[in-house]
């Protein structure tokens, strides 16, 4: 009898073991899942916050995404100018289809010079816009899903 009921004890810890590790498992699963929603992210940074007039910019592009990001071969960058709100300078029609050109892929870093020779920059506040295509695939149609933003930087 005493066996038996050890026994027993021994089968009921067993299965409230087993279930606790299923529920942890699954909420471990849940809180990854969670994490990984919405967590398209580009970390856009200049490498300094002043440039002289003339100089062109150089941005650093680092995906911290799960997933590709692929940007614009017609305006990969937009330049915003901040004149008590933030604008963007007036870009020229694209002279041939607007396609995927460039891709970052998940934990990749890419650094970037931004020529300005065809637009007038003016002096004062900046930062950098970037619109992207999230998971599209090179030479694709470039759509749009969404834009990242660089720290603000001086033109002087």
């Amino acid at each position: 009898m005493k066996k038996a009921l050890i026994l027993i004890i021994l089968i009921v810890l067993i299965i409230i073991l087993a279930i606790g590790w299923l529920a942890w498992k699954g909420y471990k699963n849940s809180q990854y899942k969670m994490s990984q929603k919405g967590t398209e992210s580009l970390s856009i940074s200049t490498y300094q916050v002043e440039y002289p007039e003339g100089e062109n910019p150089k941005i650093k592009i680092e995906n911290k995404s799960a997933k590709t990001m692929c940007f614009s071969s017609c305006y990969p960058y937009y330049l915003d100018k901040k004149d008590g709100i933030l604008k963007s300078y007036t870009y020229g029609n694209c002279p041939h289809e607007d396609v995927v050109e460039n891709c970052i892929a998940p934990g990749q870093v890419k650094a970037f010079e931004l020529i300005l020779d065809q637009t007038r920059v003016d002096k004062g506040l900046h930062r950098v816009a970037v619109p992207a295509c999230i998971g599209c695939a090179l030479q694709a149609n470039f759509r749009q899903d969404k834009f990242f933003y660089s720290n603000e930087f001086v033109i002087k």
